[in-house]
């Protein structure tokens, strides 16, 4: 690669590499070609460290930034001129003097244009173009978050490998990765969450999820409307078992049809059991529910 303007400035060799799921990985200098700086002085072992977390930040200031952006030109030197030097005929811009090497200000945005331009574009091209069921398992069997997200998004593009691999995402929701568990949970489309079996194997896997994530579920499950009974059992076992908390509880209630009290003996068992609990608020919602939607 060329680095700067004018063309005179010295070629930048090195080897890039980027991982299975498009994600830029690192650099691997050439044996005798270092990375130099605007002085011609060689990098330095923290020069290419920094370097190193420039290229990892996918949101860097360099992203929409031109070469010629990158230097404040002193009105005594021709502005043609000043490129042929990285940060030597003129300064580095104030503001990028904590996100580049210093004096390597145009191998720094070149090197950052390339990671994130279209030869990642070509890669993530490449890569489309292999993805099957094999793939995507081995990027599970890795356990890394980011290649479970990567996964996930490429089983949504992918709706025929939707029945392999959701038992997978639904367990990824009980995760302690918080993170991760709310990425597996996006996967669930109101669709998806409409078929009575995911719902109780959401309801099965979410005791272990984070309280946040609970939540979550419950909001999900009103806004769908019709909760099938053994999803509707199983939240309230949680919350006889103490794995959920009291203001999960109302959230559970808004889920109980009248259907629910008449139909399922043991949903009807377990909440007249909570109108005796010994926490009042729970007492009191109980009640209020049972009178407001009993059949007799």
């Amino acid at each position: 690669k060329d680095v700067c303007i004018s063309g005179v400035c010295k070629m930048i060799s090195l080897w890039m590499f980027w991982d299975g799921a498009g994600n830029y990985l690192g650099v691997q200098i050439l044996e005798n070609e270092p990375l130099t700086k605007s002085d011609h002085t060689e990098f330095e072992p923290e020069d290419y460290v920094k370097l190193d977390e420039i290229l990892h930040d996918t949101s860097s200031i360099l992203k929409d930034l031109k070469q010629e952006d990158l230097i404040i030109v002193p009105d005594t030197i021709d502005v043609y001129e000043a490129y042929e030097i990285d940060g030597y005929t003129a300064a580095t811009q104030p503001a990028l003097a904590d996100v580049v090497v210093k004096d390597a200000v145009y191998s720094c945005h070149t090197l950052w244009h390339t990671v994130y331009g279209p030869v990642q574009d070509t890669i993530k091209n490449i890569i489309q173009s292999r993805i099957n069921e094999d793939y995507i398992a081995k990027m599970l069997d890795t356990e890394k978050p980011e290649y479970i997200f990567w996964a996930i998004n490429s089983v949504k593009e992918l709706p025929s490998l939707h029945s392999v691999f959701y038992p997978a995402f639904l367990q990824y929701i009980g995760s302690d990765n918080v993170e991760l568990s709310k990425k597996s949970l996006e996967y669930f489309t109101v669709d998806h969450l409409r078929d009575s079996v995911i719902q109780y194997q959401i309801t099965e896997t979410m005791a272990e999820a984070d309280m946040s994530i609970k939540y979550e579920i419950l909001w999900k499950f009103i806004n769908i409307g019709n909760v099938n009974d053994k999803a509707v059992l199983q939240l309230l076992k949680m919350f006889d078992n103490q794995q959920i908390g009291v203001g999960a509880y109302n959230l559970i209630l808004r889920l109980v049809k009248p259907e629910h009290l008449n139909q399922n003996e043991q949903i009807a068992a377990l909440i007249e059991s909570f109108t005796e609990n010994e926490n009042g608020y729970v007492r009191n919602l109980t009640t209020r529910m049972l009178n407001e939607k009993k059949i007799n």
